[in-house]
């Protein structure tokens, strides 16, 4: 299963020095970045102990998606994000990160033909209708490209953490060899700290330079596509790649842990982790060593089906396991709830699978019939769900939980606000950590990112909040004198009525500090019958949806709860 990029990342994707940044004097002369919204995006506990995270491609700028660093404010995505992972990072043919002490001659001018994307990444002059922060890169200054714009947004937003993907599809063919033997291991860990955490990048006339980009990226994704795998990826060393791939990972572990012992800055270690059986299983994915070193797992949760079977079409990001039309018996045997279980059941604690949610479709065309697995005339390829949104009509699929477009002749199968919302509910409900998009350019305006944090903060907390603490504050819910919540890690007692009123952002507000989270535990409640949209409901009946009771108000049908403040349902407490 591939991380999916685009057709465009195939061919325009020359990216192999990405690197991490701090500006130079000409840089930090402009003028501060503001914004309205900017500030801290979230608590240490997440987005109400969830992760949301998105990837970012850093050839973006140029292609279908046409999306700039700065959409990221402009569309209110980032204050819906816990991380940001930037795409991608090349482990070059001389099996580094950075191949600049090779290249870069004695006049330190012309570095050579890279094997990355610099122009994107460091050396492309953005202009101020494009930059975070109004202000245009100017051509003395050491970083430009991308890699400006993500310090310009950290300064906005110091909570983001930020990463850096090595690999993907296209740039992990030199893995095997890099991580090959114990000194190539070294070699190749050094040279990422070296190009990412303290960013001396490759020299280009201006840009570039020992130092330059420091501070934004707070550590590494692996995307590794796969050890030991063979087809069109095969790996030239299958019998030795799970040993070395996690004899990798540990000294990455070990190499950021020594340099957070001496900085006091934490560093991230993730990984894109694949669905098929064989990649996970005979490449360490699923291995308790790798457990014990990676803070998550980016797991694929999409491209179950796709446009390279060009004669059926078929859901790419199913969560439930569904059945052909035509063979009720048979089913594609990739579903995300099984995965996920899967990881799960290899020793990975809760809160390190994030499940991955698709904002692209796969698409067919000379479709007769919108039944999911009818057969096609011609694959289509893939779209960003930003230019599919409105195609033909959406249908659901609730059995699989899974949406998809048709209209006519056309059926392309993708995630919507629809599908999303209810995977989110699905993670809350099942105490997973959180989830992640691919790639969150391909959104519209932040309608999928929005969705998916808006339904974390409506659900039970996620598995980074500690238990035992009051019921969590919901903007939803209904509370009068007295009533307990827990916010932010402070607990709350209601001074009078209040619905939709932070608690912590008005010493005048309804609410009065009364202890830690912990001071007064909620006792659970048994889970009302789970929401359904076409059921009628009437004042006092209460229902579950994302491991939470709502009980209404009054009269309602399709009233969904906890998506709007003023409608029906008053939220109520986590149940189990």
């Amino acid at each position: 299963m591939r991380h999916r990029s685009t057709p465009g990342h195939r061919t325009a994707l020359a990216l192999a020095t990405a690197t991490t940044l701090v500006v130079g004097t000409a840089a930090a002369a402009a003028a501060a970045p503001t914004a309205p919204d900017a500030g801290s995006t979230h608590d240490a506990d997440g987005v109400n102990g969830f992760r949301t995270l998105g990837y970012f491609p850093g050839w973006g700028v140029g292609d279908s998606h046409d999306y700039e660093v700065a959409d990221l404010v402009k569309t209110g995505a980032v204050a819906d994000l816990t991380h940001l992972t930037y795409a991608f990072g090349n482990v070059t043919s001389d099996l580094v990160c950075d191949a600049s002490d090779d290249v870069v001659p004695d006049d330190g001018i012309d570095p050579g033909t890279p094997e990355g994307d610099p122009e994107n990444d460091y050396l492309r002059l953005v202009g101020a209708s494009d930059a975070v922060d109004g202000v245009a890169d100017t051509a003395d200054q050491p970083l430009a490209g991308n890699f400006n714009q993500l310090r310009k947004l950290k300064e906005l937003y110091p909570d983001l953490q930020i990463t850096v993907s090595l690999g993907g599809w296209t740039w992990s063919d030199n893995f095997s060899e890099a991580a090959l033997t114990a000194e190539s291991r070294q070699r190749l860990v050094d040279s990422c700290l070296d190009v990412y955490l303290d960013g001396d990048l490759p020299v280009y006339g201006a840009q570039g330079g020992e130092g330059v980009a420091a501070g934004i990226f707070d550590g590494f994704d692996i995307d590794w596509e796969w050890p030991a795998a063979s087809g069109e990826h095969a790996s030239p060393n299958p019998d030795v790649d799970k040993e070395n791939f996690l004899s990798l990972m540990e000294l990455f572990r070990a190499e950021l842990d020594e340099r957070s012992a001496a900085t006091g800055e934490d560093y991230l270690l993730t990984g894109f982790a694949p669905a098929g059986w064989s990649p996970r299983t005979n490449g360490g994915w699923v291995d308790p060593r790798l457990a014990e070193v990676v803070d998550f797992l980016n797991i694929q949760g999409y491209d179950y089906h796709g446009t390279w079977v060009a004669d059926r079409t078929g859901h790419q990001g199913n969560l439930h396991p569904y059945a052909w039309p035509d063979n009720p018996s048979a089913n594609w045997g990739l579903a995300a709830d099984g995965l996920l279980g899967a990881y799960r059941a290899a020793g990975y604690d809760d809160d390190q699978i994030v499940l991955g949610l698709a904002a692209y479709g796969q698409g067919w065309s000379g479709i007769d019939d919108p039944t999911p697995g009818a057969a096609a005339g011609a694959a289509v390829g893939v779209k960003n769900y930003s230019e599919l949104r409105t195609l033909g009509t959406e249908y659901y699929d609730g059995e699989a939980v899974a949406a998809y477009r048709y209209d006519g002749d056309q059926w392309w199968s993708l995630d919507t606000p629809r599908s999303v919302a209810a995977k989110a509910d699905w993670i809350a409900e099942n105490g997973y950590g959180g989830a992640y998009f691919w790639d969150i350019a391909g959104d519209y305006r932040n309608e999928l990112g929005g969705t998916l944090a808006d339904t974390f903060r409506a659900a039970a907390p996620g598995p980074l909040v500690a238990d035992g603490g009051a019921a969590p504050w919901y903007a939803t819910g209904v509370y009068t004198t007295g009533d307990v919540v827990s916010h932010n890690g402070t607990e709350y007692s209601a001074k009078w009525w209040t619905r939709n009123q932070e608690p912590g952002t008005s010493p005048h507000g309804p609410w009065a500090v009364v202890g830690t989270h912990g001071d007064h535990p909620a006792a659970v409640e048994e889970c009302g019958a789970a929401f359904d949209a076409g059921t009628a409901y009437t004042s006092g009946d209460v229902v579950s949806k994302g491991g939470v009771n709502h009980t209404a108000m009054w009269w309602t049908r399709g009233s969904v709860p906890g998506a709007e403040t003023w409608n029906a349902w008053d939220a109520g407490t986590p149940c189990a």
